[in-house]
């Protein structure tokens, strides 16, 4: 054990600090094992599989209309003034985007720890995308868009990408996922397209994703 300035064994007593560090080296030996499909997920017993046709419901908020070609759900709901409505005009322009959908009101939901209490995190949006492999392989990506950075932010990504996404993948019943963080919306397709280059750098080098 390392201690730091102003530190001790004794802070590891408290229930937030243990689980936390916990879940720290929890992840860092998931990372260190990365390409070993040892990590599975545990998939809901009922309704395990979502799909975006159910999904109805009325809001007061500003709205924008999605295309039907690309969105099966009718409009994307604004919970902030320009961001929401900028993304999906990007990827609705990005041929490689075969479809997506802001994730609101689909029960998609990925599990995290914070403190020793349970959260469940809901991503921004999921995009299903052809990264080369075709549109029959298509990539499952997550973004989410990263404001300001936060303990609680840092431990939602850092879950979905060391944890949730390894183990799905393994499982290989839901295809190929992924998430990046877009750090500026206006700047979306150039990221997604960036991340996209650097898998497929990845892939042909044979190194684990």
């Amino acid at each position: 054990m390392v201690l730091k300035d102003n530190t001790c064994p004794q802070l590891l007593l408290w229930t937030g600090n243990r689980q936390d560090a916990a879940d720290r080296i929890h992840k860092a030996i998931v990372e260190t094992t990365a390409g070993e499909k040892r990590l599975l997920p545990i998939s809901k017993p009922y309704d395990g599989t979502g799909s975006t046709r159910l999904v109805q419901f009325d809001t007061r908020r500003p709205v924008y209309r999605t295309r039907a070609d690309k969105c099966h759900i009718s409009h994307v709901v604004a919970d902030t003034d320009s961001w929401e409505q900028k993304l999906a005009q990007t990827l609705e322009d990005m041929e490689e985007v075969i479809c997506y959908v802001k994730n609101q009101r689909l029960g998609f939901q990925i599990p995290y720890c914070l403190d020793g209490a349970q959260h469940n995190y809901e991503p921004d949006f999921i995009v299903r995308l052809d990264d080369g492999h075709g549109p029959g392989d298509p990539l499952n990506l997550i973004i989410e868009v990263t404001g300001d950075s936060d303990r609680k932010k840092a431990a939602k990504v850092s879950t979905a990408r060391t944890l949730w996404v390894p183990a799905v993948n393994n499982a290989g019943q839901w295809g190929r996922w992924a998430l990046l963080e877009v750090q500026d919306p206006w700047r979306a397709k150039q990221e997604i397209r960036e991340y996209v280059t650097k898998g497929q750098a990845v892939a042909a080098a044979g190194v684990p994703r």
